[in-house]
């Protein structure tokens, strides 16, 4: 079946087209079962030996080579060609088996059923009604050119497509059966393309909530409270400077999270000055203890990215892994990468995702990761819409933590 699966697929990769993908492997579909109704008759001929074997044989052999080269044409992308050819090869092989090699009331039927296969392989309707009419024409007027002597009722019937009218009734109930299912084919693909856009349109609304449920995240109580507490302690302190200047850039970085909050994609540059404006009110937090190195910034293009998902992993490295660090420089470095994804490298020398799981349980802390959560969700909605390789992974390092986003970014 795999075998099957893998023919009848040939040349759908080339096209983004639904409705092309299904045409495409209909074709294939009828060209495998011809392949197999010709090599079912070249052994029929070969077994009970026929006395047109030789001239049945040579025609099958022929389908099968010409059956070959369109499956060729659909895998180099060339459909259109494929589906002219194979209804010309269709009607010619029809007529050959019909009126040169035998004439056989029953092979002549073989007409009937060319008008629905090009209704099928065609969007619109009028090679399927140029087909009908041609078939219809071929059938009846038959007799005027196999039979030697034609009267003229026989010559009556054959123009006013009446040689016999009930092969002529199932050409046209056939026809406009086929037709009927046809149209309700349609009818259900396209209620079917309104249910994804609606879909869609769902996953947008989704995709909206999770952005605000990371603004959330990310303007956290334990980061405002951290704020307030450092700016409150320089003030008790005298520092009035310093607890001015972290007051200001505080009030920026609220602003600038508001302002992102209203956008899906922003610049890198946007989401680079955000995070260095975070990075700088930590580094007052911590004062001396705390460095942090961002690189690769400079070799990334202008391009745009989904807003508020980097800085939240920062959060985490600095509240989960370098504030449990008791001896040394925290260090925390940023690194960037534009492949076929945006990927942003954190790594810190903290104490490490297992230790900092340990404390939690020593000092029963129950923390729940809501930022990381929110970016997951995210990042899967994302991954979903965009088919790419994107999200995060955590890497195992000698020392602190590592963890590598993949996100997906458009050019400007």
């Amino acid at each position: 079946m795999n075998f099957y699966r893998r023919i009848i697929n040939i040349g759908q990769r080339h096209t983004a087209d639904n409705l092309v993908k299904k045409k495409i492997a209909l074709l294939n579909t009828y060209i495998v079962i011809w392949m197999h109704l010709s090599l079912f008759f070249i052994l029929l001929d070969l077994l009970f030996n026929p006395p047109n074997q030789l001239k049945d044989i040579g025609i099958h052999t022929v389908s099968l080579c010409v059956l070959s080269f369109l499956i060729f044409l659909n895998k180099i992308n060339q459909f259109n060609l494929s589906r002219v050819l194979y209804i010309t090869l269709s009607f010619i092989i029809f007529y050959i088996l019909s009126f040169v090699i035998t004439f056989s009331p029953y092979t002549i039927c073989y007409f009937i059923f060319l008008p629905m296969v090009v209704m099928s392989l065609y969007k619109s309707n009028v090679p399927s009604y140029f087909f009908l009419a041609l078939c219809l024409l071929t059938y009846a007027w038959s007799d005027l050119w196999m039979l030697e002597q034609i009267t003229v009722n026989q010559y009556i019937r054959a123009v006013v497509l009446l040689k016999d009218p009930v092969v002529t009734s199932l050409f046209i109930a056939g026809f406009y059966l086929f037709y009927y299912f046809k149209k309700l084919n349609q009818k259900s693909e396209e209620q079917l393309e309104i249910a994804y856009q609606k879909l869609e349109k769902t996953q947008k609304g989704e995709l909206a909530h999770l952005q605000l449920k990371s603004l959330k995240a990310q303007m956290n109580p334990h980061f405002m409270f951290n704020a307030m507490n450092s700016i409150q302690s320089m003030v008790l302190k005298g520092d009035k400077h310093n607890a001015y200047q972290y007051l200001s850039k505080f009030s920026e970085m609220v602003r600038d999270n508001l302002n992102m909050s209203e956008k899906s994609f922003v610049s890198f540059d946007e989401e680079n000055s955000l995070l260095k404006k975070y990075l700088e009110l930590e580094k007052l937090r911590f004062r001396n203890d705390f460095s942090y190195k961002i690189t690769g910034g400079n070799l990334v293009d202008d391009l745009k990215i989904p807003s508020m998902i980097i800085q939240p992993f920062v959060e985490n490295a600095i509240k989960h892994g370098l504030l449990h660090k008791v001896n040394g420089q925290k260090q925390l470095h940023i690194e960037f990468k534009q492949k076929e994804v945006f990927e942003c490298i954190i790594t810190d020398n903290g104490v490490g995702v297992q230790k900092c799981k340990e404390i939690n349980i020593q000092n029963k802390i129950e923390h729940t990761s809501f930022s990381t959560n929110a970016i997951k969700e995210r990042l899967a909605l994302l991954k979903d819409y965009y088919k790419t390789d994107i999200g995060f992974e955590y890497i195992a390092v000698a020392k602190g933590t590592q963890v590598v986003v993949k996100i997906p970014y458009t050019l400007k």
